[in-house]
């Protein structure tokens, strides 16, 4: 009986008792494992309050789209169809997509339903992106736990933000009514009705008295978001006017006339998934450094940064870049990220020993790149034109493939000794979606969109080996998931990529029937841009947007960084560990330890040390 229970104990790991240099050491070891130390009741209580806020918020204007949706109303007692200005909406929405059942943007074809559009769009940000980043080795509950924190709330807030920008871009136009674009001159104010530059808005004007610049189509949509306010104030109105009403709503993005209301449905969902994207690719280049009220603050800072420079490039500017977001999706989450990291990463974080992989962790990061891969087509085709959907869904892919090649193959040429890095593998492998992810996906070519991704493929590689040395070499910014390789760099060819092929653009393309001649599909030119004189106005528009994007993303990434640093940090010794904010299992402890007594013994195989090599090759990760 004593034999067989001593060899029952056997069987169970009693790690030694530790030795600490001084009390210090000994507390923080006591508290890590009685209680996590990266959490506190009051991070906990400031997160709990953010929530209840959203709750409450929701529940006084947030309201469930009606369903059925009505029936397109017929023409009321003051409405002229044939002379009703449907001049575009400044709100994207996608193919199919309308407030009543029969309209003609309703009958518009589609390459899927919204709601399988709303799954795979799920499926890449809740799924793919967070087991994409659990490839540090002691940190993937925490990377994946959190990655999911954050898009939840991230998503919450962003449902509504979205929402706001469209009113505030009212309030924006409204204001024009009184000052128009100075590119208006007097004789088009004169033909339209100016009085001491007071616009008298005609929503119903024949059809060959309407032009279509820039300026002038801010204006007659302003003119709608006057007619819904007044509308809003008199219900009446839509009675007697519902055509007018109908297209009140969509060139507003309303979906009632209830001042104080939000509409939720998946569109709107979708919408709010889109402004996740720039969040989860800041929180990348965080991950391990950051306890998770400081991800609340990024979340909350980051959303209303990437709305307002929506606002700014999409709106003011003009400039299109909807249908995948290259510059004001990827490049403005990477951007920021960089900034806000400078600031909030304590010093010495890129010499930790456990930043870095190990072979289990990388599989499951590689699956979740995946996984990115195989739903990027669904990411970058729901909001384009009808006519393209299949095209950018097709060009993705293509693009895709380009740089899954060609970033594999620059990986074997980078690393010096014609192998590969993993790192590769999970992030150039899904460039190409990034690279193509500009209005460029709209005319591309077969060969262009593969040439594209590649291009991006390579331009990910390169930037892991040699740009994340000089960033944290010189710069002092370190990036743990490799966020400016996987979309500051490829966002950036997206961008160029965007404004080569606006160049060409004339009126002979825009409103002939050149493009015939090159595409197999028609583009509606009217709903994409809104830049057509044909004289390189939508080029230098697109061209604008980068710059722009950089700009604010650093500005508002640099205070985001300091407002989370004063709210909390973690000391060096807890990050990239989940035993900061977790209750681990015994054998990841058992292993934890093997780790540090095979590391203090110096009994560690070359090229397992983690951080950069010091005196290896430039830029590769040791793993």
């Amino acid at each position: 009986m004593d034999h067989d229970d001593d060899d029952n104990n056997q069987d169970v790991y009693i790690p030694p008792a530790p030795a600490f240099p001084d009390l210090k050491h000994a507390k923080v070891h006591h508290d890590r494992k009685h209680r996590p130390p990266g959490l506190k009741l009051s991070d906990t209580l400031i997160m709990m309050f953010a929530e209840i806020v959203l709750m409450i918020f929701y529940g006084l204007f947030v309201e469930n789209e009606t369903v059925p949706k009505p029936n397109f109303p017929d023409p009321g007692e003051e409405d002229l169809p044939g002379l009703l200005d449907l001049v575009q909406p400044f709100k994207r929405y996608p193919p199919g997509f309308d407030n009543f059942v029969g309209s003609p943007r309703s009958l518009e074809r589609k390459t899927q339903e919204h709601y399988s559009s709303f799954i795979q769009i799920a499926f890449f940000i809740f799924l793919s992106l967070p087991w994409s980043f659990s490839f540090l080795r002691k940190f993937s509950y925490s990377s994946a736990t959190f990655a999911l924190f954050t898009a939840c709330v991230s998503i919450q807030f962003g449902i509504i933000v979205m929402q706001l920008v469209d009113r505030v871009h009212c309030i924006f136009l409204e204001n024009m009514l009184l000052n128009p674009d100075p590119d208006i001159t007097p004789e088009k104010l004169a033909s339209l009705n100016f009085t001491d530059f007071n616009y008298q808005c005609q929503v119903m004007r024949p059809q060959d008295e309407i032009e279509d610049g820039f300026g002038l189509r801010q204006v007659r949509q302003a003119c709608y978001c006057k007619v819904w306010s007044e509308m809003a104030g008199n219900k009446t109105k839509t009675v007697l006017r519902p055509l007018v009403a109908a297209h009140a709503m969509l060139v507003t993005g309303h979906r009632d006339f209830k001042p104080f209301s939000l509409s939720l449905s998946f569109m709107d969902i979708i919408d709010g998934m889109y402004s996740t994207v720039p969040t989860l690719i800041s929180f990348g280049v965080m991950v391990g450094k950051m306890a998770p009220v400081q991800n609340v603050v990024l979340v909350f800072m980051n959303v209303l940064a990437y709305a307002f420079n929506y606002w700014v490039c999409i709106y003011v500017i003009g400039a299109f870049d909807g249908t995948g977001g290259s510059t004001i999706t990827h490049m403005f989450g990477a951007f920021f990220g960089a900034a806000c990291t400078a600031v909030a990463t304590p010093k010495g974080a890129e010499n930790d020993p456990d930043c870095c992989g190990r072979y289990q962790s990388d599989i499951f990061s590689l699956f979740g790149s995946l996984m990115i891969w195989a739903y990027y087509p669904s990411y970058n085709s729901f909001y384009a034109p009808s006519n393209a959907q299949q095209a950018v869904a097709i060009n993705t892919y293509l693009a895709l493939l380009g740089s899954s090649v060609s970033g594999l193959l620059a990986s074997a040429i980078f690393t010096g000794d014609i192998k590969l890095s993993i790192f590769d593998a999970q992030r150039s492998s899904i460039a190409g979606g990034v690279a193509i992810g500009s209005v460029a996906n709209l005319t591309a070519e077969p060969w262009e969109a593969i040439v594209i991704g590649a291009v991006g493929g390579i331009a990910c590689s390169w930037a892991g080996h040699y740009m994340r040395v000089f960033c944290v070499g010189r710069l002092k910014v370190h990036d743990t998931v490799g966020v400016m390789s996987m979309h500051g760099w490829p966002g950036l060819i997206g961008w160029i990529a965007g404004v080569i092929k606006l160049v060409p653009l004339n009126l002979d393309y825009l409103t002939g029937d050149r493009q015939s001649k090159n595409l197999a599909y028609i583009l509606p030119w009217e709903n994409i841009l809104q830049h057509q004189k044909g004289n390189g106005d939508a080029a230098i528009a697109q061209a604008v947007i980068a710059p722009m994007t950089i700009a604010i993303a650093l500005v508002t990434g640099l205070v985001a960084g300091a407002v989370s640093k004063k709210v909390t940090h973690l000391d060096i010794e807890l990050l990239f560990k989940d035993d900061t904010f977790f209750h681990i299992p015994d054998d990841f402890q058992k292993a934890n330890h093997d780790d540090d007594h095979h590391r203090a013994d110096g009994d560690v195989e070359e090229g397992q040390e983690v951080g950069f090599v010091n005196g290896g090759k430039a830029g590769e990760l040791a793993v």
